[in-house]
């Protein structure tokens, strides 16, 4: 059981909010509807980028492979670090939840971010699509941090949201809110909930995982995460230690193994329509 104060209390919890990415934005608009929610700011961060020209083209040719690398070209990447934030992201922020206020730091670990959240002295941090958090950060909020993940940890912990699961055969996928300790999605978890995953999606299967992550289980981790902040604002939330084992956790799927799902699952494809007109075949011989 969490050892916060109940609302009344508290009157409401000031929180804020570490993303990388616009999906984050999700999560916090879903937060800051709460009557629970007291105030919110969402802090966006960079994601490191390489140094130099040459470590970003084997980057991209790594991760997106031949197509990324046309795709960086036409679009003139890659460009300069830039420290200042992205304007679509802040302008997206000031409009979807005026509320809130917007802070943006190239690295959430510096001095001055660091320092700038003690001022804050919030009492709860959330944390979805953004790099591993150090305590320096995650434990300055009186109530800790808690993070979305999308997966079901401890097996599927770290990257890729679905493309293990995917690769595997594993007709689900998890999502899940947990604390942030030391480990990468390995914090004891407050909620847990599985949707259906097809194993033979039509069409191009990393299209698919993007359209599953953002209509579903993005969604359903903001309504998740806005469940959990009601319950840590009440004193009700409830803790349950991850289960031990589960390996290492998952990186970031390669274009090498993106071929190897394609491979996968065209195979899957093909069996099903085989079953099926076997199964057609003696139904109606």
């Amino acid at each position: 059981m969490s050892a916060g104060p109940a609302l009344s209390e508290t009157r409401g919890l000031d929180v804020v909010l570490f993303t990388s990415n616009p999906l984050g934005l999700e999560v916090a608009a879903a937060v800051a509807a709460l009557a629970e929610v007291r105030s919110l700011h969402v802090v966006t961060t960079s994601l490191p980028r390489p140094r130099t020209a040459l470590e970003r083209v084997k980057k991209t040719y790594r991760f997106a492979g031949p197509p990324g690398l046309i795709a960086a070209t036409r679009a003139r990447l890659p460009r300069p670090f830039s420290t200042a934030p992205a304007p679509r992201l802040a302008d997206e922020v000031a409009r979807r939840i005026p509320s809130a206020v917007h802070l943006h730091y190239p690295d959430l670990h510096a001095p001055e971010c660091l320092s700038c959240l003690r001022s804050l002295r919030p009492d709860l941090g959330l944390v979805f699509a953004c790099y591993l958090l150090r305590r320096t950060l995650f434990a300055i909020p009186r109530l800790g941090t808690l993070n979305l993940h999308l997966g079901r940890p401890p097996e599927f912990r770290g990257s890729s949201p679905g493309f293990y699961e995917l690769l595997a055969g594993v007709p689900e996928i998890g999502v899940t809110v947990h604390r942030v300790d030391d480990g990468l999605d390995s914090g004891p978890i407050l909620l847990q909930r599985s949707y259906p995953l097809d194993v033979a999606p039509p069409g191009d299967p990393m299209r698919f995982l993007g359209r599953l992550q953002r209509e579903v289980l993005v969604p359903a981790g903001a309504a998740m995460m806005a469940e959990a902040v009601r319950l840590e604002a009440r004193g009700e939330a409830v803790e349950v230690p991850q289960a031990s084992g589960g390996g290492r956790p998952r990186p970031r799927a390669t274009w090498a193994q993106q071929r190897e799902l394609r491979r996968v699952v065209a195979v899957r494809r093909a069996v099903d329509s085989l079953r099926k007109g076997a199964v057609s075949y003696k139904t109606n011989p």
